[in-house]
């Protein structure tokens, strides 16, 4: 055991606390966004620090540091136990049992810490460049990040725990701008990995160009009741607005539009939700959570209907259920709920022979507003700019129109999902196929 955690526990216990919980977590970050091929900001950071939680009479005490020095660690404990005094006592406060984590292989790739950072000033220089020289239209980027972190966690309690996991994470995204004649339009494209060596540089800017190029020339069509297709990128968007109610603390707060719906069907037999902390390739993947529960597979929606929710031990015990691996947290809080790697299961579809039999229809490339939708009732306005379809292929670029509705509501239309998933951050990582809707009403001239 960590002699820092060691050390807190047993000075916990001698101060009367019924339980304690150590998580120390230490690592590095680092950040660089581009602008006309030079440097617009840069973060290069290293962290340490540890957070204690204590327990007595049922009331949870919480104190952070990131001074491990003997004597802030005991100064951490006295606070923790005396900020306790000033909660409520609950019973479903507790530790959860002590269970051993499968370790989940190629979390961690040791070379990233140890690039030059150099080398990643010039990738996120290079994105830019390569997304500039496409396509004659596309003659500038609004947006060019590259960020990546390495982080170690380690967490032990008076129960007996006492585990560690490493993770490394790389990505980069870039939002190219097209011109022509007074008119722009942007194409958005991202890439993700354990290093930078993992990273697609060439085809991430040239699809950010060919999308931002492949808009050019939008029109403005009559308003229609017409089958609407999600991009990935536009999917997991939506799927993003549902991560607060897939939470069981929203379901206890009466936050979350699902809530009282579980063994109902939610969405069409096509829709399967999956959380998976364990995806071999997912950016939040873990072993276990933040109390040490570990991690797992969590079928949300099968075949539409709603299994339940996601929980910490805190949010299991007060609704009667177990936890589901799903508390996140930083040595600066206490567990919270939330997700880790969402996923709209994908079909066995292609793009291709999900858009065929739409005669006429919209294929949704990017949507706006979405920070104005209220994910509480799940009600929805978003602008939208695409393509039309007809016979079943992508026709002339349209902009300004608006899609409007519930969320549930567009789930239950669900008729299509193509094999083509993308991941993207949305509220959480999120992914999603390609999504043909049967029908929406498409606000437009």
């Amino acid at each position: 055991m960590n002699p820092a955690a060691a050390r807190l526990l047993a000075r916990a216990s001698t101060l009367g606390a019924d339980a304690a919980e150590v998580f120390l977590s230490s690592g590095t970050e680092f950040s660089v966004k581009v602008f006309n091929r030079e440097i617009d900001s840069l973060v290069s950071a290293q962290s340490r620090g540890v957070g204690l939680r204590t327990l007595r009479d049922q009331r949870v005490g919480f104190a952070y540091t990131f001074d491990l020095g003997p004597q802030s660690l005991d100064a951490l404990v006295d606070e923790a136990l005396r900020n306790g005094r000033y909660n409520h006592a609950d019973e479903a406060n507790a530790l959860p049992p002590v269970a051993v984590a499968d370790p989940i292989p190629g979390l961690y790739a040791p070379d990233l810490d140890r690039v030059d950072p150099q080398r990643k000033i010039q990738f996120a220089l290079d994105l830019e460049r390569l997304a500039t020289s496409t396509d004659p239209r596309v003659k500038r980027v609004s947006d060019v990040v590259y960020s990546d972190g390495s982080g170690h966690v380690e967490l032990a309690n008076s129960l007996g725990l006492d585990t560690t996991f490493d993770r490394t994470v790389a990505y980069a995204s870039v939002d190219a701008i097209a011109e022509q004649d007074s008119e722009m339009q942007s194409g958005y494209a991202f890439t993700y990995g354990r290093d930078l060596d993992a990273l697609q540089l060439d085809a991430t800017a040239q699809e950010a160009a060919q999308r931002a190029a492949g808009l050019l020339g939008a029109t403005r069509v009559p308003t229609a009741k017409v089958p609407v297709v999600l991009d990935p990128y536009a999917g997991a968007m939506i799927l993003g607005l549902l991560t607060n109610s897939f939470s069981g603390d929203a379901v206890l707060k009466r936050r979350s539009l699902l809530a009282g719906k579980v063994g109902e069907a939610v969405a069409s037999t096509m829709v399967s939700i999956v959380d998976d902390a364990r995806l071999a390739d997912g950016l939040s993947s873990r072993p276990f959570d933040g109390e040490g529960v570990p991690s797992r597979r969590n079928e949300l929606v099968t075949a539409g209907v709603l299994q339940g929710f996601l929980h910490n031990t805190y949010t299991a015990r007060r609704s009667g259920a177990a936890s589901t691996g799903s508390a996140v947290r930083s040595y600066k809080s206490v567990p919270e709920v939330g997700v880790s790697n969402l996923i709209l299961q994908p079909g066995s579809q292609s793009r291709a022979e999900l858009l065929a039999p739409v005669r006429d229809g919209l294929y949704v490339a990017q949507l706006h507003g979405l920070h104005t939708v209220n994910t509480v009732s799940g009600e929805f306005s978003l602008g939208v700019t695409g393509h039309w379809i007809r016979g079943g292929e992508l026709a002339q670029p349209v902009r300004e129109l608006t899609i409007a509705g519930q969320l549930i509501d567009l789930l239950r239309k669900v008729v299509g999902l193509a094999n083509d998933p993308r991941f993207t951050f949305a509220g959480g990582f999120c992914g999603s196929p390609t999504v043909l809707i049967e029908e929406l009403s498409v606000a437009g001239a």
